[in-house]
């Protein structure tokens, strides 16, 4: 097993036995910590592709934790023996989690909430309590060790913990059986503390129950020592430690580091107290921006509209990661794109990155087309939670001064802004709690912000007032009479990932890709069109022309700034592409031909029609070029790319900017009416 590299034992700077443990007035135990010092963080080989997808493997280091450092601390503290139970939480908050045991760790409380529990324990008590820095954190943590966890380099039985109902969870291994630390569990799960040993020092739970937040601003660590380190001046995220409940054991290392947004609250994340005054050392700058985000134009250009001459251009990659990245760019699995222009004529792309879906290395990256550049520039960290899925990014422009970007974090979707062309953007805030938004955001002409959702909750999800304030379509229990096939009417599209346009009557109009493959009979095996009259309470659903796609490929659909509306979709399931049919297109000799891959449609009848369609392809002889995750595809008049997810937005000079998982394509309505010379 890979061991640590070059830790320092710590080296108390006095005696451990400075002071007594402390009870409090609520009932907490704080125990001493002595001053001391340690190598804060793990060196080693990076977390590898084997590693994450089998996470009982868990000895390589996460790339946030390097470089190891030493850390001297200088001044005492009291710690919580164990975390804020809900009895002593409850003295702040009476209600909290009413329904669970006053001997559990105290969860759903935001770093904010916890921040003011500790002010208000200060002011009862008149003593300074706070949270400890990240610092201070993993140094009790290791209460001495140098191995992975204070227990050794494996974990004890017990110390994990994995739930099975809505809010605790149990994971899976991607072949669908039980993480062997399941086997480990003893009766049935709870929160209470102190159920495993305590560290060397007393600290009962400092690995696993719940994660813990502590006072730093999260960043990436510098080489040289510090002394009474006090993380960030700032940042967009909260450090949290310990890993929590249903976490692979890898993510309860001591060295391991976690971070989200202060305002959210979150069932796995909970916290424990410091009495005594705050460490007297300094805060490290800001780190520099990254690459998509250094020396941004701030001069808003005027972009006038281009000839009607046909104009096609790509595929060019906009995903450019050196290969055997592993954070947090990472080489393996890059999808999800999304994609605006900014008031200064850049384009900005964003997709995540990660090597399983679903796991916690997951994160958004982001790539700059600058006005005026041929290609795009190598990718760079653009938001990432650390130890939090970031998925399913968006972004959108206001068409003025204003840049959005929203993604799904813990349980909670959230939104950024940005006014000078994405260098730099607002604190994150939570919108909508529960699943994902399933695709691009639409502007209506009454000023409404709206997105589809994916979850079986909601509808839409929409503002009113340009993001200020959100509130969703919720679902009613469903109608066991409501008829999800053409001719009938539910509470929302069928299946997932649907993109919406407005019609010209007000109604919203969505295209889904149409989930589970049973659902699909219903469709014939073609794309659900859904029509909803009332902003999402009810929608008439039908049969398009258009075949039904599947997994690793989501559609995109806008309305162009010609009228027409634009649909992007492929011709066969992704799952299905050996087996591939294809779709019927015209040449310009007047025959017909049939193609396979990424095509585009047109309709200029609001959805009833789409007599123009095209196949996303350079033509010519065939050309075996790169698409998803280092896969290759086959190119030519009759085959493009088959799988991916699609962003779509049109620029001011009426190109059309489509993006699949990997490629760039430009082109313009004319293009798309031009027909193609295919024999």
């Amino acid at each position: 097993m890979t061991r640590l590299i070059t830790l320092f034992t710590a080296t108390l700077l006095h005696s451990s036995v400075f002071a007594d443990p402390v009870t409090n007035s609520i009932g907490m135990k704080l125990v001493p910590i002595a001053p001391g010092r340690f190598l804060m963080g793990q060196d080693g080989p990076a977390a590898d592709y084997h590693m994450i997808k089998h996470p009982a493997k868990f000895d390589d280091a996460d790339w946030d934790e390097k470089p190891a450092h030493e850390v001297i601390l200088t001044r005492a503290f009291h710690l919580g023996e164990r975390e804020v139970t809900l009895g002593q939480y409850r003295q702040f908050k009476p209600k909290h989690r009413g329904n669970r045991e006053e001997n559990e760790a105290a969860t759903g409380v935001s770093w904010d909430d916890a921040v003011a529990f500790c002010e208000w324990l200060s002011e009862k008590e008149g003593k300074t309590y706070r949270l400890p820095t990240e610092a201070e954190w993993e140094y009790a943590c290791r209460a001495g060790s140098t191995t992975l966890f204070h227990t050794g380099d494996s974990l004890p039985a017990g110390h994990q913990k994995w739930f099975r109902d809505e809010n605790r969870r149990t994971l899976y291994f991607t072949d669908g059986t039980l993480p062997m630390e399941y086997e480990h569990c003893e009766g049935v799960p709870t929160l209470q503390t102190g159920r495993t040993p305590a560290n060397a020092w007393g600290l009962y739970d400092m690995h696993g129950n719940i994660s813990e937040w502590c006072a730093d601003w999260y960043g990436p660590y510098e080489k040289d020592p510090q002394t009474d380190p006090l993380g960030r001046e700032d940042g967009d995220f909260r450090v949290f430690r310990g890993g929590s409940h249903s976490h692979f054991t890898r993510l309860l290392r001591s060295a391991n580091r976690g971070a989200w947004i202060p305002e959210a609250v979150n069932e796995s994340i909970g916290f424990r107290v410091v009495l005594g005054e705050w460490p007297e050392g300094s805060r490290l700058p800001v780190p520099a921006p990254n690459l998509h985000a250094e020396n941004v134009s701030q001069t808003s250009i005027t972009i006038d509209k281009r000839a009607e001459a046909p104009f096609f251009e790509g595929p060019k990659i906009f995903v450019k990661i050196p290969d055997g990245s592993a954070g947090p760019l990472y080489s393996w699995h890059n999808h999800s794109p999304a994609i605006t222009e900014c008031p200064n004529g850049d384009l900005l792309a964003v997709w995540f990155s990660c090597v399983d879906e679903g796991g916690s290395e997951l994160n958004n990256l982001a790539s700059r087309l600058r006005h005026g550049s041929a290609g795009w520039e190598t990718a760079s960290s653009f938001w990432d939670g650390a130890d939090v899925n970031d998925h399913a990014p968006k972004l959108w422009w206001d068409g003025e001064k204003t840049l959005y970007h929203f993604a799904r974090g813990h349980t909670e979707n959230i939104m950024r802004s940005s006014t000078d062309n994405g260098a730099t953007w607002s604190k994150a805030k939570t919108i909508f709690p529960h699943g994902e938004f399933s695709n691009g955001l639409l502007h209506t002409s009454d000023g409404h912000l709206h997105f589809t959702h994916d979850s079986r909750t909601a509808s839409l999800v929409s503002s009113a007032d340009r993001g200020v304030t959100w509130s969703a379509i919720l679902m009613p229990q469903r109608d066991p009479s409501e008829l999800i096939a053409p001719g009938g009417v539910g509470h929302r599209p069928p299946g997932i990932h649907a993109p919406i346009v407005q019609l010209a009557d007000g109604s919203l109009m969505a295209m889904s890709r149409q989930d589970p493959l049973e659902d699909q009979a219903r469709f014939h095996g073609r794309t659900p069109v859904s029509i909803t009259l009332d902003r999402g309470r009810t929608w008439a659903f039908s049969e398009s022309e258009f075949p039904a796609i599947s997994s690793a490929q989501r559609a995109a659909m806008v309305r162009l700034s010609e009228g027409a509306i634009l649909l992007c979709s492929f011709t066969d399931q992704g799952r299905n592409w050996r087996d591939r049919k294809g779709l019927r297109f015209k040449s310009a000799s007047g025959s017909e031909f049939t193609a396979y891959g990424l095509f585009a449609a047109l309709s200029f009848d609001e959805g009833k029609t789409w007599p123009v369609r095209r196949l996303i392809t350079p033509g010519g002889e065939k050309q075996e070029l790169p698409t998803i995750d280092r896969g290759i595809a086959t190119f030519s008049e009759t085959m493009s790319e088959p799988t991916g997810y699609l962003a779509l937005t049109q620029t001011r000079d009426d190109r059309i900017h489509l993006l699949s998982s990997n490629n760039h394509y430009v082109f313009n309505l004319a293009w798309l009416k031009s027909l193609p010379d295919v024999k």
